[in-house]
């Protein structure tokens, strides 16, 4: 049983972080495609929340937005959002194989 546990979070450590990138792009497309209004960017805040939650707090009530064109700068919090989350869920699986691995 350790040894499947073990190789399913071998394979979903690389499995999750590759389904959220995946997301993140049809989040985006559909983000360039919806006019820029004030809710065209919902999505963008719902699939970053951790992010976007931090930022708001550390912001004090500011969307951590970054200064400039509306396309540039949502693409300066959105992809380095997504890149430390990806990061974040690998980092996450791996820790839980070393875990299982190490379990008696």
């Amino acid at each position: 049983m350790r040894m499947f546990s073990s190789r399913l979070l071998t394979v979903m450590k690389f499995v999750a972080p590759a389904v959220y990138v995946a997301g993140a792009i049809v989040i985006w497309l559909d983000f360039l495609r919806s006019n820029p209004d004030g809710l065209a960017n919902i999505w963008i805040a719902i699939y970053t929340f951790p992010i976007a939650m931090l930022g708001t707090f550390l912001l004090q009530g500011e969307f951590p937005y970054l200064p400039g064109r509306y396309y540039e700068s949502h693409a300066l919090y959105f992809w380095p959002s997504v890149a430390f989350l990806a990061l974040a869920l690998f980092l996450v699986f791996h820790a839980l194989q070393k875990i299982v691995r190490r379990a008696p």
